[in-house]
């Protein structure tokens, strides 16, 4: 709203208008810019803010002494305000009381009682309202009439003079501040580089013979140190660890060292909003040089500040203990008895806290070099550490030196040695390669320290290894060579521009020599740069100015990074390329030193696009490349290759018929069968469900005494009604899923005996034991209800249709399956399609003839060993088994894709008892009815390629195929010959070895492997998908690897001599 003045006049209009003008005059003429309002106050308008912003920009408040001043609450908020922001202020005063008749003029109308009332409330005077601070302060004398008016204008100058640039730099850091604390505390708004550092040297002014002209305000102090804070990344000189009850005297420490000049870090002020409150405390402890702790009863009860005593102990920080309240010396933590308190609870006047503050204040001082560079090189090894010991923060150069030097000192410190992390962390440094490659090289001057050394921070944060001097330079050969060679191995030469790095020897020296290794150049700059005279390799260099974007660091940052990562191929081939020819050539010219593989490839790339880049490319580029591209050609014989795929063919065949593969291929099997696309529901069958609902509906029935109790599975009563019910809507079939060994009730008994519909099932011995078909149903209605699992590998999952199998006299003398037996009756009645059985009676056993199962004309093939994705011992492959081909639809109840459950319509059977199934869901067909409840112990589960599916659903399943292949043409799971099967693993085997034999680039070889596994891996899917035919996967992918393997490393080792 204003500029910086020299002065502002608060005066009372009435008293001293004439007075103050002639005074505003006269200092105009002397060359001193004053803001004095000589206009009324307008009503309605809040001129209240413009004053104050005039107030906080002036050096000096001049502040003119009358009655009316005095007592104008206007010129009391203008004197609150000033000294508010310990502005300088100097009364002058003018008129030290009116008389009647003076207060007559301006009071036309006023009574002699009137003016009695106004003398008794000291109106008429200078001196009984008097503020007490103007009181204090010594006057400038310029009463009319009686003071000489030159005279005391020469002293008004003498005091504008004094000590002028201390009071010019108190406003304008005052004016920042504020700005800063409007702008709610904003990082951009702090200072940094040369202003900081002014404003630091004078927030330590102290003035020691004469008074000082005006004092910093805590403002000022948060201002500045904040800002210190922040260009040194939050690192501190002193962590406060204190209890909540001592936290009024912590305060008063933190204000008191914040004076000072000293950054702190405190749990109230450096915790920011969402950080997790530990993770905060020990990173400020961490990046702290000391911890100041107050020692009282509370701390030492306190869990926080024992957690911080010890911490900053493990750590080695130097400890300074604050003896706030009295404590018992044997409570006192051995680590902290040993040490000298200073003592404040003694304290009885703020001259015993002054005492108490010097001696703080040169208990931090002491060795202060030695603690800050501890901090540094701990913070800088924890990065280093929690970033997984990232390359990019190691100390490189001077600075690792430095840090080498403060290492052999720091081990013989009696109280304060380096932590492990530390010595791990310069010892990682020192054994870096010399000539390793950085990203980055930062040239600054020494006022840019701080903003670059935040930049630098932030670089290694993304990753970017640089190098970087923090400290002093050093001016000697030797810091100067190692300064070239950190130019000479960057990719990216940064400059810090300023005023001060423009006239620095040693930053043009850096520039100079990174344009002369044609280095990419990056100009950065942090503060306006005004008629400055920019070199000429600046003038056509990248730019990057901090304070756009309102000076938000981070943003600025992005755009630099974006420049840094911008092409930066090119610039790093360029270097590491020429130190690879150099010692390629030292060699000799030794094969190993070539490049190979995406060395090569990017290398080449580069020649080609060199010619429109800078810096070009060297004869001896050019020569190492070319060197280099001839030697991938080299490669073995084409029947060496052959060879090698036949060794790996018949090794894949070994491995596959000892069922090595089994596994593998029985998952990639599985997979393929999942991704067969949904199909319709098959309508010739209705599900019907022993779920929850159902078992919870038998039971109340059972004890209403609506049913008996019996023995076995469903009560025979609630089975009678059942069959009672489907026999109205006349279901084709009806397939009872779950075992009756026992005799019916006289009732069901006859129904099971009489109804040539109703099929039912045992359970052969073969394996487990055997369960005897219902006493009541003949043979020809009982099929066997045996499912085999594989249980050789992996999970022991249902792939196959277990058909037919040689009877068990014991229990299930029968050799048709259960869904055999329902196949068969429903084409026979649908189609008059007869069966043709594959049993052939040899002595006391039985054989099956190889794909002798068919309905009519359609054949139903068998596995033997051989065919299909299985290589086990004969008996596996006892009875007749083909693969199962699930049918498989959405579940809208658990959002399953694809589900087997949802082969065909499903019911529970208490909707059936309750009569909710319609009619037209039961005619003519197959009713399959099994239980589907987990808790209940007649329900099988059984694993499957898609999860767990009930018996009832799979016995559906296998008897759904039959018929769908007969009627529908759907097809049945196929797979190839064992011939065809061989031909195919040994052609993948031809192609890999044809392909790292014929390919050298590896672009071309890697789009030549991807090219050919998805036409294996495509082949598989469309085939299963399209026509349900099998085909190996794993076997030709083995076959293709171990092939492609064999060629590449006798490749190799031809190219490798």
């Amino acid at each position: 709203m204003n500029p910086i003045q020299d002065a502002f006049i608060s005066y009372g209009r009435a008293d001293s208008k004439q007075f103050v003008r002639k005074l505003s005059d006269r200092l105009l003429e002397s060359g001193i810019e004053v803001w004095v309002d000589f206009e009324d106050i307008p009503l309605g308008v809040d001129y209240q803010k413009q004053i104050d912003d005039a107030i906080d920009k002036a050096d000096n408040f001049i502040f003119v002494i009358a009655p009316h001043s005095i007592n104008s609450a206007y010129c009391l908020l203008e004197v609150e305000r000033a000294l508010k922001h310990n502005k300088r202020i100097i009364p002058l005063l003018h008129v030290e009381q009116i008389s009647y008749d003076t207060w007559k003029e301006r009071n036309p109308e006023g009574t002699a009682a009137d003016w009695d009332t106004f003398r008794s409330a000291g109106k008429h005077s200078s001196f009984p309202n008097m503020h007490p601070a103007i009181s204090k302060i010594n006057w400038v004398y310029c009463r009319e009439g009686i003071d000489d008016f030159d005279q005391s204008f020469q002293g008004l100058l003498d005091i504008f003079q004094r000590s002028r640039d201390y009071v010019r730099q108190h406003t304008t850091l005052l004016s920042q501040a504020l700005t800063w604390e409007r702008n709610q505390r904003q990082i951009q708004y702090l200072l940094a580089g040369e202003s900081l550092q002014q404003a630091e040297a004078w927030l330590k002014t102290r003035f020691r013979e004469v008074q000082s002209p005006c004092w910093p305000t805590d403002l000022q102090c948060e201002f500045i140190t904040e800002s210190i804070k922040n260009a040194n990344n939050y690192m501190t000189q002193a962590f406060l660890s204190h209890a909540e009850e001592d936290a009024a005297i912590a305060r008063e420490v933190h204000l008191s060292l914040r004076r000072m000049g000293f950054t702190t870090w405190t749990s109230w002020s450096d915790i920011r909003t969402g950080v997790d409150f530990q993770a905060a405390i020990d990173l400020g402890i961490e990046a702290a040089d000391n911890l100041i702790y107050l020692l009282s009863p509370a701390s030492l009860r306190s869990h926080y500040c024992q957690y911080e005593l010890n911490y900053a102990l493990r750590l080695n920080k130097r400890i300074i203990p604050l003896l706030v309240r009295p404590v018992d010396l044997e409570t006192v933590p051995e680590p902290l008895r040993v040490l000298q308190f200073i003592d404040l609870s003694d304290n009885t006047q703020p001259s015993d806290y002054w005492s108490d503050e010097s001696d703080l204040i040169r208990a931090l001082n002491r060795e202060a070099t030695y603690y800050d560079t501890h901090k540094r090189l701990l913070v800088q090894a924890l990065k280093w550490q929690r970033q997984r010991q990232n390359p990019s923060i190691l100390l490189r150069g001077y600075e690792l030196r430095q840090a080498e030097s403060w290492l052999t000192v720091a081990k013989q410190h009696p109280q304060h040695p380096p932590v492990s992390i530390q010595t791990d962390f310069i010892e990682t440094s020192r054994q870096q390669p010399l000539d390793i490659t950085i990203d980055v090289f930062i040239s600054c001057s020494e006022k840019d320290l701080d903003f670059a050394r935040r930049l630098n921070d932030t670089l290694q944060v993304q990753g970017e290894s640089t190098w970087f001097e923090q400290s002093k330079w050093a001016d000697n050969q030797e810091y100067r060579a190692q300064v070239r060679q950190g130019i000479e191995n960057a990719e990216n030469f940064i400059l810090i521009v300023s005023p001060s790095s423009l006239t620095s020897t040693s930053c043009l020296e850096e520039l100079d020599w990174a344009q002369t290794l044609c280095k990419r150049i990056v100009a950065v700059s942090y503060q306006p740069l005004a008629q400055l005279q920019i070199p000429t390799a600046l003038a056509a260099s990248l730019w990057v100015d901090f304070t756009a974007h309102d000076g938000d660091f981070l943003t600025n940052f992005g755009e630099l990074y974006r420049m840094l990562k911008s092409n930066p191929e090119y610039v790093q081939a360029h270097t590491r390329l020429l130190v690879k020819a150099l010692e390629w050539e030292q060699s000799g010219h030794d094969d190993s030193l070539l490049l190979r593989s995406r060395e090569l490839t990017n290398a080449s790339t580069w020649l080609q696009q060199a010619a429109q880049q800078t810096p070009p490319p060297t004869d001896r580029h050019r020569t190492y490349i070319q060197a280099s591209q001839a030697l991938p050609f080299r490669r073995i014989k084409l029947r060496s290759a052959a060879l090698m795929g036949a060794m790996a063919t018949v090794f894949v065949l070994a491995a596959r018929l000892l069922g090595v593969l089994q596994g593998a291929e029985l998952q990639a099997y599985d997979h393929l069968l999942r991704r067969q696309p949904n199909e319709a529901p098959d309508d010739r069958f209705l599900i019907v469900t022993v779920d929850e609902n159902s078992g919870s509906l038998l039971r109340e029935r059972l004890i209403a005494g609506d049913y008996a109790p019996t023995i076995g599975t469903i009560p025979d009563a609630a089975l009678q009604e059942t069959l009672r019910i489907l026999a109205e809507h006349q279901p084709r079939l009806i397939g009872l899923d779950f075992y009756r060994d026992f005799p019916a009730t006289p009732e069901l008994a006859n129904s099971l005996r009489s109804r040539d519909t109703i099929i039912t099932l045992c359970k052969a011995s073969y394996e487990g034991e055997g369960v005897p078909k219902s006493p009541e149903v003949p043979w020809e209605r009982v099929g066997f209800s045996d499912l085999v699992s594989d249980t050789m590998t992996g999970p022991t999952y249902i792939r196959r249709h277990y058909i037919m199998q040689a009877p068990d006299p014991d229990f299930c003398n029968t050799p048709r399956s259960f869904s055999l037996l329902l196949a068969s009756r429903y084409l026979k009645q649908e189609a008059a399609i007869s069966r043709t059985d594959p049993l052939l009676p040899v002595g006391n056993t039985y054989e099956f003839r190889r794909d002798g199962l068919a309905f009519g004309e359609t054949v139903i093939s068998n596995l033997t060993l051989g065919r299909g994705p299985y290589y086990q011992d004969p008996d596996f492959f006892n009875g007749y088994q083909t693969l199962l081909n699930y049918r498989t639809g959405p579940n809208p109840d658990t959002g399953k894709a694809r589900d087997p459950g949802q082969f065909a319509p499903r019911v529970s059977l208490a909707d059936l008892l309750t009569n909710q199934v319609p009619r037209q869901w039961v005619e003519d067909r197959i009713v399959l009815i099994g239980y589907s409840d987990l808790a209940d112990r007649n329900a099988d589960y059984w694993q499957t390629p898609y999860g767990e599916v009930p018996g009832v659903i799979l016995q559906g399943q296998m008897a759904s195929q039959l018929i769908s292949r007969v009627l529908d043409n759907r097809p049945l799971i196929r797979w190839w010959p064992l011939g065809a099967e061989v031909l195919w693993i040994a052609a993948w085997a031809m192609v890999g070895g044809l392909i790292f034999w014929r390919i050298v680039r590896s672009r071309r070889l890697i789009v030549a492997i991807v090219v050919s596994l998805g036409l294996l891996y495509g082949t598989a899917y469309i085939l299963m998908v399209s026509s349900a035919l099998w085909i190996p996967l794993v076997p030709p992918l083995i076959t293709f690897l171990l092939t492609a393997t064999g060629v590449a490393v006798l490749n190799h080792r031809l190219r490798n001599p």
